[in-house]
């Protein structure tokens, strides 16, 4: 007798190196309205007013994709300030749905990490490694900008001081 079909859940972890401090990466990454300068699908970001700064926060996100506007809210998890977070994604029906930021710094910049966590469907586990390739693809546009923009900044403080 053929075994049911199960849930999986999967986490789909992507790095890069960033020649910044993790405060600088932190600057860029944790306040929500910093977003629409990382993701051009979104229009407006924001924190949403009455939660808390930190654990508890939840912040907002209004994306405009194929003509059409979508809303997202996440709520922050677990925060330790110029290190780590994690969000969850507000009125998801996947309970393991989830994305992590971890920065590690050293003398010579951050590795910045990125990771998301989500359940492939019983039944669809064919599908895992398309869906984990699409996740990878995402997260590596993500931080690649993150990379620039910080990068790109450095570059232009050099060239004053020059």
């Amino acid at each position: 007798m053929p075994k049911p079909a199960r849930e999986e859940e999967i986490r789909v972890a992507v790095s890069i190196r960033i020649a910044a401090s993790p405060a600088d990466v932190w600057a860029l990454i944790r306040p929500a309205d910093t977003a629409v300068f990382l993701e051009p699908t979104i229009r407006r970001a924001f924190r949403i007013p009455g939660t808390p700064d930190g654990v508890g926060e939840m912040q907002g996100f209004i994306s405009l994709r194929n003509g059409q506007e979508y809303i997202h809210v996440v709520e922050v998890m677990e925060e330790i300030p110029e290190q780590w977070a994690l969000v969850r994604h507000v009125g998801s029906t996947d309970p393991a749905a989830a994305t992590g930021y971890r920065l590690t710094g050293d003398a010579s910049g951050t590795t910045f990490e990125y990771e998301q966590r989500l359940t492939v469907p019983a039944g669809r586990s064919g599908f895992t490694r398309h869906v984990r390739g699409q996740y990878e693809a995402a997260a590596t546009t993500l931080l690649s900008r993150v990379k620039y923009v910080l990068e790109q900044e450095t570059r232009e403080q050099r060239g004053r001081h020059a």
